[in-house]
């Protein structure tokens, strides 16, 4: 079995309007908390459309792994600084699940019925062991497809945007075989700049 790239998203938080785009209907069923709720959200919408496979999946051949880096901590800062504003009433016991890394994964499998595996991982700079890990299960015929990426903190170039800036990459990945019987694109140097 060889890897294959057939669906790709990069988007970055400040081009996000607060609306999950190409999924209306998903605004009543994700509830959005944060900045990183929603780009983890559209990432895996958009990675979804690009490869062709129809939402909600409703089932258990799409995996997702997911690297996060220190971003995740702007999450728990703005939970506990509410607390330091405002007292214990400044922040909500039901928001502090949404300070863990897996909270953002969690989002996703919610929002678009995914019932594969998830596992999300700490990354320093590069997510490339995440992208080496899920070729080594596709390889190995544990997975049929995968959804993996990442989502970072990136230093804002733009002056004019408040608070922190993120970007994501991710990729749908499957057997080559497969993607040419689903008859989709395969995009064959997609991962050039991860590995």
């Amino acid at each position: 079995m060889i890897p294959a790239v057939t669906g790709i998203s990069m988007l970055n938080s400040n081009t996000l309007d607060g609306k999950i785009p190409a999924f209306g209907s998903l605004d009543k069923k994700v509830r959005i908390h944060n900045a990183l709720d929603g780009l983890m959200v559209a990432s895996v919408g958009n990675v979804l459309l690009s490869a062709g496979i129809p939402v909600p999946v409703s089932n258990d051949d799409i995996n997702l792994y997911v690297g996060i880096d220190i971003s995740i901590e702007d999450i728990k800062n703005e939970y506990f600084n509410n607390i330091l504003d405002e007292g214990i009433l400044g922040a909500s016991p039901q928001l502090f699940q949404f300070t863990t890394p897996n909270s953002l994964a969690a989002q996703a499998t919610i929002a678009f019925d995914l019932r594969g595996e998830c596992i999300t991982m700490p990354i320093g700079y590069s997510f490339r062991e995440i992208m080496e890990y899920v070729g080594e299960c596709i390889i190995g015929r544990n997975i049929k497809m995968a959804i993996a990426g990442c989502i970072r903190k990136v230093k804002a170039l733009n002056l004019h945007t408040s608070g922190p800036v993120y970007s994501s990459e991710f990729f749908f990945i499957e057997d080559r075989e497969s993607a040419m019987q689903r008859g989709v694109k395969i995009y064959p140097n997609a991962l050039d700049s991860v590995l």
